[in-house]
């Protein structure tokens, strides 16, 4: 979707908020993009096996941060998505793709191959949990919408 007009009064608060929190704040567009690499995250460290932490460590953060690229309240860099798909010997290119859920449905289909007993059918089980949390709470996660301190600002910057 474009990104909505900004009146001036929202365009004040933007520099406001920019001042009092001392960054950048998030354009309206971007949380699908940063929603689809989550997803990606998600489905690659959980079919691999790996935990939180094992990831956090390849790039030299806490699991907690990790957790925070998944929820979609931070996003994650391109440095550290490039060293995690270097490490891991994962292809970035999937990263890029705005359907996931292609991603999933196709290594879905090769569970019958590794078989039934394997891990991969909780893994799946466990992906789509994940990614049901994402569906429900990530946009509220990314805009920072649950902080009843921002609420209103975000709130007039969209127009509600």
């Amino acid at each position: 979707f474009p990104p909505a007009p900004i009146n001036e009064s929202c365009w004040f608060l933007i520099k406001y908020m920019e001042e009092i929190m001392g960054k950048r704040v998030k354009a309206f567009n971007n949380y699908e993009i940063n929603k689809n690499i989550a997803k990606t995250l998600v489905l690659h460290r959980v079919w691999n096996g790996y935990t939180q932490t094992q990831l956090a460590k390849c790039i030299n953060v806490s699991f907690q941060q990790v957790q925070k690229y998944e929820r979609c309240i931070n996003r994650l860099a391109a440095e550290n998505l490039i060293d995690i798909c270097r490490q891991k010997k994962w292809d970035i290119q999937l990263f890029l793709t705005d359907k996931p859920e292609e991603i999933f449905s196709e290594w879905c289909k090769q569970i019958p191959e590794h078989g039934f007993d394997t891990p991969y059918p909780k893994r799946a089980s466990q992906i789509q949990r994940s990614w049901d949390k994402i569906d429900t709470v990530g946009k509220q996660n990314y805009y920072n919408e649950h902080s009843p301190r921002y609420r209103n600002i975000i709130k007039e910057m969209k127009g509600d």
